[in-house]
């Protein structure tokens, strides 16, 4: 929606001259104290802010840069142990209370250098974190630190791909009644969460695949995945066929051919990484995750590598300017690898620090509504790789150890103050995010969302401000079980985030309801296959084993409603996507074991 307002810049000119945070009064703080004018440039009256993709690139790079301001004030928080006075400030779609988390420290000193912000390695986020808890282990049994990411590894390619290597390349029928419906199926369920090209491109490769029905050429592999995708995702297929058995006859010789371009081709290019990236989706809409980072890792060294010849070439230390194909894929490369770090720590490619770096990609034949989720997904993705790095980094000695972190010990480590301000600033950087999405894309917490790109955006939402308020709950959890423990807790051993404690309490809290609008939105995602299908059911998974915790500690039962119902709604997700031995399979699993108190 456009609309007509005059509005001041983000700082005057005296903080914005010095780089000092401006509190946007007039006159404000800094300057009263500086007896300097306070002068701020505005906007002409007649200026309109428009809510375009180009207007919405510049406001996330607004908030961005920002928060890259901001970002220091993390490192800041180390060696400070004592809470500061905040100004209030609130979003929408939280409630009164939550106000108190959404203050800006007063000690910032937003000229500091900034700091890259990467998921670490062994991170205390993993799912067999919150199964190493003594209260799960006692009914589940022990889990390495891994069990997920081995049970992966393990699988056997689906169907026939395991034979691509096997015979020459087998070529389905292509009839134009089929292909036409499967590529508007893609371009309908597939292409918004991962636009890769403008549906003018496609068009052209898919007339001279059809024309001339040459196996050849990595434009056919792009062609073919498109039919793939559009056979899995659809979710009215009026084909005879069964949509994975559908999918996989075009996608095996697809496969065969990126493969080959993948090894043997000594000069790829930025379609053969589009290929592995719709390869990458082929798999997640299976629920393959680590196949799917495969492809991606795939795709990423080659991206790197085109990057670094262009970059040898102009003879220059930094990286050469992008065009805007290439932006896409590093993006989409930057995405599904951290999603799947994020999940089963795996190895990285190199493409996490490049986010720093390259600049959101343009509108795709005028598909303004889908860009702008698609840059407001990418940016809260970098949030979450902040959450990450702040408050589930293991210590140095750990980083590379083979054993799970203790994730208790982590944040009893960085004590309740430091913790409190941590937590209290990445809330801050979140709600950033969320008022600087257009209003048409803001998801207040009581509207039931139809659209699946909105509710992605809602459930990363929910996903980051449960991360950031988990340590409350875990600390809380771990702290009632030391003290009904026969030893107790001495009187030297008074545990700070003991009970009871309204700031600990109002914390927990916030995880709790985080944690159930999660799993409200994710069952909605799961009636269907989407790229977000294993990482939305294994979230699943660790959500009710969270609220199962809080549920068996008394200072934390009240805040859990009844949980059957969600719960065998996740069970009947599970079982609709999961195969005898997966990871999904594993996760049934455990679920099936979580007994709340109104089943009892």
């Amino acid at each position: 929606m456009n609309f007509t307002r005059k509005r001041a810049l983000l700082a005057c000119d005296f903080c914005r001259h010095r780089k000092r945070k401006c509190d946007g009064k007039k006159p404000c703080s800094t300057c009263r104290e500086s007896s300097a004018d306070c002068v701020y440039q505005e906007l002409p009256s007649d200026r309109i802010e428009e809510s375009g993709p180009g207007a919405v690139n510049e406001r996330l790079s607004r908030i961005e840069a920002l928060l890259e301001q901001q970002s220091q004030q993390l490192h800041l928080i180390n060696v400070r142990s004592s809470q500061s006075p905040y100004p209030a400030s609130q979003s929408d779609h939280q409630s009164e209370k939550q106000s108190e988390l959404l203050r800006w420290p007063a000690d910032v000193d937003p000229a500091s250098k900034t700091t890259e912000f990467l998921i670490p390695r062994n991170h205390a986020a993993l799912a067999t974190t919150i199964l190493a808890f003594p209260q799960v282990r006692d009914i589940m049994g022990e889990y390495a630190h891994d069990y997920f990411l081995r049970v992966e590894e393990n699988l056997p390619l689906p169907g026939l791909l395991d034979r691509i290597h096997d015979g020459p390349l087998t070529w389905p029928v292509l009839d134009p009644g089929t292909v036409n419906t499967l590529a508007a199926s893609y371009f309908q369920y597939v292409h918004p969460h991962q636009p890769l090209f403008a549906p003018g491109s496609f068009r052209s490769w898919q007339t001279k695949l059809v024309e001339f029905q040459h196996p050849d050429g990595i434009t056919n592999a792009i062609c073919l995945c498109v039919y793939a995708l559009g056979a899995l995702s659809s979710p009215q297929s009026t084909h005879q066929k069964a949509p994975e058995t559908l999918g996989l006859e075009y996608f095996q010789p697809a496969l065969k051919i990126i493969m080959r371009e993948v090894v043997w081709g000594f000069r790829p290019s930025i379609l053969t990484c589009q290929a592995l990236l719709l390869a990458a989706s082929y798999f997640a809409h299976l629920g393959r995750p680590l196949h799917s980072s495969r492809m991606c890792h795939f795709a990423s060294q080659l991206v790197l590598g085109i990057l670094e010849s262009r970059q040898g070439r102009q003879n220059s230390l930094a990286y050469p300017e992008l065009d805007d194909t290439e932006v896409r894929v590093c993006w989409q490369c930057f995405m599904i690898e951290c999603d799947a770090v994020t999940e089963l720590d795996i190895a990285r490619s190199g493409i996490e620090p490049l986010a720093d770096t390259i600049l959101l990609p343009q509108s795709l034949e005028s598909d303004d509504k889908n860009h702008i989720y698609f840059i407001a997904e990418h940016a809260i993705r970098k949030r979450l790789n902040r959450i990450l790095s702040e408050l589930y980094s293991p210590d140095n000695a750990q980083q590379y150890a083979t054993l799970a972190p203790d994730a208790v010990l982590i944040w009893q480590r960085q004590g309740l103050p430091r913790l409190l301000k941590i937590s209290a600033e990445l809330n801050i950087q979140l709600e950033q995010w969320y008022r600087s999405i257009p209003e048409h894309c803001k998801f207040p917490a009581a509207t039931n969302v139809l659209d699946d790109r909105s509710r992605v955006l809602r459930i990363r939402y929910h996903m980051a401000r449960h991360l950031i308020f988990r340590p409350f709950l875990l600390q809380a959890v771990a702290t009632q079980r030391k003290s009904r423990s026969p030893l107790g807790l001495s009187p030297q051993e008074s545990d700070p985030f003991s009970f009871p404690s309204t700031v600990i309490m109002e914390r927990c809290e916030y995880c709790v309801t985080s944690s159930l609008s999660y799993l409200y939105d994710a069952v909605e995602m799961l009636n269907r296959r989407t790229p977000y299908l294993w990482t939305l059911s294994h979230n699943c998974m660790v959500m009710l084993v969270i609220l199962w915790l809080a549920e068996n500690s008394p200072g934390t039962s009240h805040l859990i409603p009844a949980m059957r119902p969600i719960q065998s709604v996740v069970l009947e997700r599970l079982h609709r996507w999961a195969f005898k031995d997966s990871s999904l399979d594993a996760s049934i699993r455990i679920v099936e074991q979580l007994v709340f108190s109104d089943q009892s």
